[in-house]
């Protein structure tokens, strides 16, 4: 073999065992969990507190600061924690799904998006009305050229989730004592609509309510066909689509 040869094929050998390590050395993010969400929204509330103004010692100050009537309507807060998609962190809208590499083995892809808004009108400890809406062209995972891949699939295509009947939560969560639901929604995407059971777990940090939940769906019944690529042999057609949301009062 010709040097330049010899020296191009090294080359690719050792960006291709680069690829393989550097995939094998990735953690997987995990799962949508109401446990971070939570510790994050404290971090984010007591990083606001030491730049405020000294409280004052007034015990009805204190006490307006924990929620006790949820009734009105709440809008998600894009800003309250900042986005991270690699821990999780801030308020977004993405998939996890299970793909199988040349050279690699099984892999579960994570991407998560941002750009994300919703209202919620809550009457007592019920959900009346929900709706949420986010933008997939902000996905963002840990590879690059997946993300180059999968954005134009959702181009002019939002993914809106729109509550069908109202769920009671029983009571307003305070201390902890977290609620778990079950909601039915409709999932669209772009034009086309289907029926979705969605698991929703909701808890309260300070003022402001905080939603995790997730639903697994069929990829061919929302006409989403996954794009190809020369290291991924094969790629699941179920996904779960997973949220978290911090919600404020409007």
């Amino acid at each position: 073999m010709r040097p330049r040869l010899l020296l191009a094929a090294a080359v690719v050998a050792v960006v291709a065992v680069a690829g393989v390590l550097w995939f094998l050395n990735r953690d997987t993010p995990d799962a949508v969990d109401l446990d971070r969400a939570l510790a994050d929204a404290t971090a984010s509330e007591d990083a606001a507190a030491a730049d405020a103004p000294v409280a004052t010692d007034d015990p009805e100050e204190e006490a307006d600061d924990a929620l006790t009537d949820a009734t009105g309507t709440w809008r998600v807060d894009p800003d309250f924690v900042p986005f991270d998609p690699e821990t999780g962190s801030g308020s977004w809208v993405g998939y996890r799904i299970d793909e199988e590499l040349s050279g690699i083995g099984a892999y579960t892809a994570v991407g998560r998006s941002p750009r994300v808004e919703g209202r919620i009108v809550i009457d007592g400890a019920r959900v009346v009305e929900a709706e949420i809406t986010a933008d997939l062209q902000g996905l963002v995972s840990d590879n690059a050229n997946r993300d180059g891949r999968i954005r134009p699939l959702f181009a002019d295509r939002p993914v809106t989730f729109t509550l069908a009947d109202p769920v009671d939560f029983g009571s307003i969560p305070s201390d902890g004592q977290r609620v778990i639901v079950t909601a039915d929604g409709e999932l669209a995407i772009g034009d086309v609509t289907r029926p979705v059971t969605v698991e929703l777990s909701a808890d309260v940090a300070g003022r402001r309510i905080v939603v995790t939940g997730s639903t697994l769906v069929v990829l061919a019944d929302f006409d989403v066909a996954v794009p190809s690529a020369p290291v991924v042999l094969s790629v699941s057609d179920e996904a779960t689509v997973e949220l978290q949301l911090y919600l404020a009062r409007d």
